[in-house]
């Protein structure tokens, strides 16, 4: 009779030992687990081979002999040679001829007996002439070896279907056929009987669907972070906007509503503003036409940044002429600008002297930013160069984790090159106009020309609505609304995403832009194309 040995750790390894004396090891999530599995591999060659099979299982706790059979029943077995549920077993009347165990025979838990009366090396057999005992040892399960197929079943004599060779016709059968390659050591240690392709095939097929079912695989153990990740999402604050808040309000607290829709749209807008970033970061409003509220965007952006991010964060005026950032900040104690500061960049050189910036840039008070003016005289010649450019920035970036530029208008000048090419993110600008709109476009073709594609998918698109008079109102709304579409079908070719602001009255008569006189769309409209430029970063 066929005799698996397995041993077990409390930890779940396996050292396991077919009838044939071949060993594989593996590892279980615990020692139940390994249990289970030696005993579903013990019932699985039981019925393979169409009667029980010996299972001894030594363990920390003891050592367990149980008898398995093709269905699953165990029970107790007593050791061979001894009284147990086979009865008592004669071993000389059994012996046969050289001292080899006879079909009926058994031998004790020291070992098998071979011919010339020798001791095999783990497990028991039988003579290879009786017909009791199996063709081929018993399979190994498949989680032994990940990359072993799995096997196919030994099928008795009795039971071997039509066309496929039975154990008795076996050895002739093997003789005459081609030797098959023998088993690499990564393989599982288990013989497979001939069979034809296609009962070859269902074999298989049935084999891994079983072992799919019934088979454990190994668990891993969680760590700490799995731990953590398995916290329960934190509840939201309750609403402090909308009719939620309003009535969380005027209750001082008894009721607790939870925000809506848009409150929560707003609180990821804001969050998304607030993540952290991997050092200093730069982004360039474009667009070669003046007035395309290049500079309105870029002011805006960073009130939004310093009122919802805070930190440093710096709003820099690089037209190769004249600029109008200066013009809407809020003023300074000085009317210092980037020339100024360019005369004076290598005290800055040493980050000790970051308090003479203040000397230079303009602080825009509750906006919680600061503003470097272009300079204040207007002239058809470049003053500050693509070299300086990169000359203040590299000193610049030392005292600011954010960088926004506001360009100027000519793709061919050194500064808007320079400024373009240092950029982590760039920024398009325009007014829902025909005229900014298209020169836009062509700008988008200029910075696909000097390789900026990449550059410019990570961007967004930022589009200023105009002010609608009175005359023909309805027609210049249509007019601005299929203006508008057309300015999406062009351009969500090139940017990630395209953010609409409505028009502003506070917005319109080109003085200090103060935050709190915007209206609440204009403030959101911000709001969402400052986050979605966060997001590009």
């Amino acid at each position: 009779m066929t005799q698996i040995n397995a041993v077990l750790t409390a930890t779940g390894e396996a050292q396991i030992t077919g009838s044939d004396g071949r060993t594989w090891t593996t590892a279980f999530a615990d020692l139940n687990a390994a249990r289970e599995s030696v005993r579903e591999t013990a019932a699985a060659t039981a019925a393979a081979i169409d009667e029980p099979v010996h299972l001894v299982i030594s363990e920390p706790a003891g050592e367990q002999r149980v008898l398995v059979h093709a269905n699953g029943d165990a029970v107790v077995d007593a050791p061979f040679g001894s009284a147990g549920p086979g009865g008592p077993v004669d071993s000389a009347a059994e012996m046969g001829p050289g001292g080899s165990v006879g079909s009926a025979g058994a031998v004790g838990s020291a070992g098998a007996v071979g011919s010339g009366g020798s001791m095999g090396s783990v497990g028991v057999t039988g003579s290879t002439d009786s017909p009791s005992l199996p063709p081929s040892p018993a399979p190994a399960p498949a989680h032994a070896d990940p990359t072993a197929p799995l096997p196919s079943a030994p099928v008795p004599a009795h039971a071997a279907p039509q066309g496929q060779i039975a154990p008795a016709q076996a050895t002739e059968a093997q003789a005459q056929a081609p030797r098959p390659p023998q088993p690499s050591p990564a393989q599982a240690p288990y013989t497979q009987v001939p069979q034809p392709q296609a009962a070859q095939a269902q074999a298989a097929q049935e084999a891994s669907s079983s072992a799919d079912e019934t088979l454990p695989t190994r668990r891993r153990r969680p760590t700490a972070a799995d731990f953590a990740a398995s916290r329960p999402p934190v509840p939201q604050s309750p609403a402090r906007e909308g009719w939620q808040g309003s009535f969380n309000a005027l209750t001082g607290g008894a009721l607790r509503l939870a925000p809506g829709e848009q409150e929560m749209e707003r609180r990821e807008w804001r969050s998304s503003i607030q993540r952290g970033l991997a050092g200093h970061k730069c982004v360039v409003f474009v667009n070669l036409k003046g007035g395309a509220s290049k500079t309105t965007s870029c002011y805006l952006t960073a009130a939004t940044l310093g009122r919802v991010r805070g930190g440093n964060v710096l709003a820099w005026d690089n037209n190769e002429n004249k600029g109008t950032l200066g013009d809407r900040a809020l003023p300074a104690s000085h009317d210092h600008t980037a020339i100024d500061l360019l005369a004076n960049v290598q005290r800055f050189a040493t980050p000790s002297n970051a308090h003479e910036l203040v000397n230079f840039v303009r602080a825009q008070g509750e906006n919680k930013f600061h503003v470097l003016a272009s300079q204040n005289q207007a002239g058809d010649k470049e003053v500050i160069d693509g070299s300086a450019f990169v000359q203040l920035h590299t000193v610049l970036r030392q005292f600011y984790h954010l960088a926004l530029v506001d360009t100027g208008n000519a793709s061919t000048a050194g500064t808007w090159q320079a400024a373009v090419e240092i950029a982590d993110e760039i920024v398009l600008v325009s007014m829902n106009k025909e005229d900014s709109s298209k020169t836009l476009a062509a700008t988008v073709d200029t910075l696909i020309e000097m390789g900026f594609a990449d550059k410019l998918s990570r961007g967004v698109l930022l589009v200023t609505q105009p002010a609608v008079p009175s005359k023909n109102r309805k027609a210049r709304v249509a007019a601005n609304e299929q203006r508008l579409e057309r300015i999406r079908a062009h351009f969500g070719h090139y940017v990630r995403k395209i953010v609409v602001a409505p028009y502003d009255e506070a917005l319109d008569d080109g003085a200090d832009i103060i935050f709190e006189n915007l209206s609440q769309a204009t403030q959101e409209a911000y709001l969402e194309a400052t986050a979605a430029i966060v997001d590009g970063l």
